[in-house]
């Protein structure tokens, strides 16, 4: 399995963080207009009559990640706290939320593709995992790849309903303050297909390593995992010898249906499966050992997960209208 590089040029970046103001991460983060109610180890998304994340159709939670990801310290500039995507109900766009764990704050931002030199479009994908490395975002694109975002490079927009250029020449994206602009785009090119449902940092491995897998719901398609190699100093993925081709170092059919994320931390994988309106199963597997299935211990609709090694914690959220939550485990409590 492999994925090959395609740089996408990015002189839209330039030119617009020329004209208007970019933004720290901190500063989004700390920038909070709603709030999250519930335990510190089950957050419930904001339910007010003007405002429902919570019981909303319209935006659905997918991929999880966090500062631990971003850093190994744990923390950046300053700020502990999660990412977290959500995909439009048609798939036409995707937001991201800075969740600050210390006020239980978040603030929605929109993913954008730079479209000429002074304009930007939304990112039309599904956005079931995401990874914070760095100064970058990876986000699935499930039939595709993986695309990369700029997080060192935010841009704060005018309010409005569209998104990119106005005919008056300022910018505004669909309502939401900040955009975060695409820099890069793995694509996946082998003739076969492999669906990139989701994805995880594993800093417990040497160098650096994502991991990404499939959802299938059907045992007639093949259910795999794949690992990649990262470069810590120029986080990209580890290629070969002409820079362009990213090759797999682990991949395995594990055969595991309706799989919504999976992280691996010291060679244990941890995978959420989902099982419809019941509650959804935790499964740790150690590869070449079957795995342990810990039946119902997710609410409904599991997603992704991602790994904080300073709490050995593993963080995972639900998907389902009415019961949408940021998951925290203990991981070594996992049987």
């Amino acid at each position: 399995m492999k994925l090959s590089l395609l740089l996408t040029a990015c002189a839209a970046v330039v030119s617009y963080a020329q004209q208007y103001k970019k933004v720290n991460v901190s500063e989004v983060f700390k920038d909070g207009n709603h709030e999250m109610t519930g335990s510190s180890t089950k957050l419930a998304w904001e339910s007010k009559p003007d405002f429902d994340d919570f019981n909303t159709h319209k935006w659905v939670p997918q991929g999880i990640s966090s500062t631990a990801d971003a850093l190994d310290v744990g923390t950046y500039e300053g700020v502990d706290g999660w990412l977290v995507s959500w995909h439009r109900d048609d798939d036409k766009s995707v937001r991201i939320t800075f969740v600050d764990k210390s006020t239980k704050k978040y603030r929605h931002a929109l993913l954008v593709y730079p479209e000429a030199a002074d304009d930007f479009k939304e990112v039309p994908v599904h956005a079931g995992g995401i990874v914070w490395y760095g100064s970058t975002l990876w986000v699935v694109d499930t039939s595709n790849g993986i695309r990369v975002f700029d997080m060192g490079n935010i841009w704060e927009v005018e309010s409005g309903d569209g998104v990119g250029k106005n005919a008056d020449g300022s910018y505004s994206a669909a309502g939401y303050k900040y955009v975060i602009p695409q820099i890069r785009w793995y694509k996946w090119t082998p003739s076969f297909k492999f669906r990139h449902s989701f994805i995880a940092l594993d800093r417990t491995a040497s160098p650096d390593r994502i991991i990404l897998g499939e959802y299938q719901s059907s045992a007639d398609l093949p259910t795999r995992m794949v690992q990649y190699e990262l470069d810590y100093t120029t986080r990209k993925l580890r290629t070969s010898g002409s820079g362009t081709t990213a090759r797999g170092v682990w991949a395995y059919c594990v055969d595991i249906l309706r799989m919504q994320g999976a992280v691996s931390v010291n060679n244990k994988i941890f995978i959420s499966q989902s099982n419809g309106a019941s509650k959804g199963d935790m499964l740790s597997w150690v590869p070449g050992s079957l795995a342990k299935d810990n039946v119902g211990f997710f609410p409904p609709s599991p997603e992704d997960l991602s790994y904080d090694k300073r709490g050995d914690a593993i963080y995972g959220l639900t998907e389902v209208a009415g019961g949408r939550y940021i998951l925290t485990y203990k991981r070594s409590s996992i049987p």
